[in-house]
C-alpha cells in the first residue's frame, strides 16, 4: 500500500511540474530584467546592448536595465551572470572576447560555455582601421613603410587585453615585419578618446564607434576588415584590397543567460529576438550601426560559435594564467 502510495506521489508531482513549468513561462517576465554589458559606456556593444535592451522592453512588457560591468577582458560580467540566479532576469550581452578570454586562460571563476545556456547570436559586424593625422598616412602601405623608417612611432589602442583589436593588430604587424607599442583600455571609447587626443596614434575599432568619425579629419580610415568596403563610406579600401587578404575578421554579438534558466524561458528569449531580428524597423536600426542582422538565430548554433571560436584563438592569444 505505500508503495502504491509513493507511485502516486511520484506521478503527481510530475505532472504538477509538467503544468507549472509552462504556466512560468507564461508568467516570464513579470519584473525588470537586468541586462549586463561587459564594457565601458558609448562603445559598440554599449550601443548594441542598449538598443536590444530597449526592443526586449517593448515586447515583453518589462523594462530591461543595462548595466555596463567592464573589466577582466568581459570577465567581470559573464562571472556576475554565471553565478546569478538561473530564472531570466539577469542576461549577458556579450562579444567574442568571451571566447578569447577562455581561450587565454584556464582558471577563470566560471566555464564560457557549460555555465551559460545560449539565447541567440544578434549579429556581426567589421571593423576599421582609425590613425592619428599626425602620421600622414592614408593607407596600409603607407603605414608599413612609416613604421619600418621609424620603428618606434605607432602605438595602438585596443579595448581590452585580448580583444579582438589587439589580437588583429598584433597579427597584422607581424604580417608586417613593424614594431607597435600596444596599450589597452576598457572600452572602445576610452580608446577612442586617447586616439583623438593624440595619447595613441592606431585603433582598431567598429563601425559602430568609428564610423561617424570616417569623414571628417579627426581621424583618418585606412582599411576596413570586411570582406566588402562599408556602405557607408564606399571609399575605405578594404584589407583584401590592401593586400592584406588574412587579415579580414568579424565583430559580432550574443545574448546568454545563467546556466539552469528554464528551457521555457530560454525559449521565450530567442522568440523575442528572432521576431526581433526579423523586423524590418529593428533591422533598419542596426544596419545604421554597421551591424549585419542574423537571419535566424538559435540557441544550439550559439553554443557551438562560442565553442568554435574558443579553439579558434587558442593559438594566438595572450595567456594570462598566472601559475
Amino acid at each position: 500500500m505505500n508503495l502504491a502510495f509513493k507511485r502516486l506521489a511520484i506521478t503527481l508531482g510530475l505532472a504538477i511540474a509538467s503544468i507549472a513549468a509552462p504556466a512560468a513561462a507564461q508568467e516570464y517576465p513579470s519584473k525588470p530584467i537586468k541586462l549586463q554589458i561587459p564594457f565601458s559606456p558609448g562603445g559598440a556593444t554599449d550601443v548594441l546592448a542598449r538598443l536590444v535592451g530597449d526592443e526586449f522592453a517593448t515586447r515583453l512588457g518589462q523594462p530591461v536595465i543595462a548595466e555596463n560591468r567592464p573589466g577582466a577582458s568581459t570577465g567581470l560580467a559573464a562571472a556576475y551572470v554565471a553565478k546569478s540566479k538561473p530564472d531570466g532576469y539577469t542576461l549577458l550581452l556579450s562579444t567574442p572576447t568571451h571566447s578569447i578570454n577562455a581561450a587565454a586562460s584556464q582558471n577563470l571563476p566560471f566555464d564560457a560555455v557549460n555555465d551559460f545556456e545560449f539565447i541567440g547570436k544578434i549579429g556581426q559586424i567589421g571593423f576599421v582601421l582609425m590613425a592619428s593625422p599626425d602620421l600622414q598616412v592614408t593607407d596600409l602601405q603607407g603605414l608599413v613603410a612609416l613604421a619600418r623608417r621609424e620603428p618606434d612611432r605607432l602605438k595602438y589602442a585596443s579595448s581590452g587585453l585580448n580583444a579582438q583589436g589587439q589580437l588583429w593588430t598584433d597579427a597584422f604587424i607581424q604580417k608586417a615585419r613593424i614594431n607597435a607599442l600596444h596599450i589597452p583600455y576598457k572600452g572602445e571609447t576610452q580608446a577612442l578618446t586617447d586616439l583623438l587626443g593624440g595619447q595613441v596614434n592606431l585603433f582598431l575599432c567598429t563601425f559602430t564607434v568609428c564610423g561617424p568619425r570616417m569623414n571628417d579629419k579627426a581621424m583618418v580610415p585606412l582599411a576596413v576588415t570586411t570582406s566588402r568596403r562599408f556602405a557607408q563610406a564606399p571609399t575605405v579600401p578594404t584589407v583584401i584590397e590592401a593586400g592584406f587578404p588574412e587579415a579580414e575578421m568579424n565583430w559580432w554579438a550574443f545574448i546568454a543567460a545563467p546556466k539552469g534558466t528554464p528551457p521555457a524561458v530560454i525559449q521565450r528569449l530567442n522568440t523575442t529576438l528572432n521576431e526581433m531580428l526579423a523586423d524590418e524597423t529593428f533591422k533598419k536600426r542596426l544596419l545604421a550601426l554597421g551591424i549585419d542582422p542574423e537571419p535566424r538565430t538559435t540557441a544550439a548554433a550559439t553554443r557551438s560559435l562560442i565553442r568554435s571560436e574558443i579553439d579558434r584563438w587558442r593559438s594566438s592569444v595572450v595567456k594570462t594564467d598566472t601559475n
